[in-house]
């Protein structure tokens, strides 16, 4: 990671990657639970939101359910459940790094 400092908005953009994977994956039985990121990891208020929605549905129908009643901030919930996650496949994992090395100290988050 060649950045020192992120921005909250970067980290929720690829929050958000990341989760849209997720729900093309999880429930479809591409992922098991060993794949998803730890919940600690999302430093965003609202992928924590997203993420326990999802992992708490028991399908990827109910989840898109509960996720377009969901108001959450700097979330557009229209746009993020009509894209594709295919392309999000790194996300999760960078996810995981980010975590920590934002909790290791090497990584910092601006103030809002």
């Amino acid at each position: 990671m060649p950045r020192e400092t992120l921005k909250p908005i970067d980290i929720l953009r690829h929050e958000l990657k990341a989760l849209r994977y997720l729900v093309d994956n999880f429930h479809a039985g591409r992922l098991g639970a060993e794949d998803l990121p730890p919940r600690d990891d999302f430093q965003s208020a609202q992928g924590r939101a997203l993420y326990d929605v999802l992992v708490k549905s028991p399908s990827r129908v109910a989840a898109e359910a509960a996720i377009a009643e969901l108001e959450l901030d700097d979330v557009d919930i229209i746009s993020f459940l009509h894209l594709s996650g295919d392309h999000y496949y790194t996300y999760p994992k960078l996810v995981r790094e980010r975590a920590e090395a934002i909790r290791s100290g090497r990584l910092k988050v601006e103030s809002a």
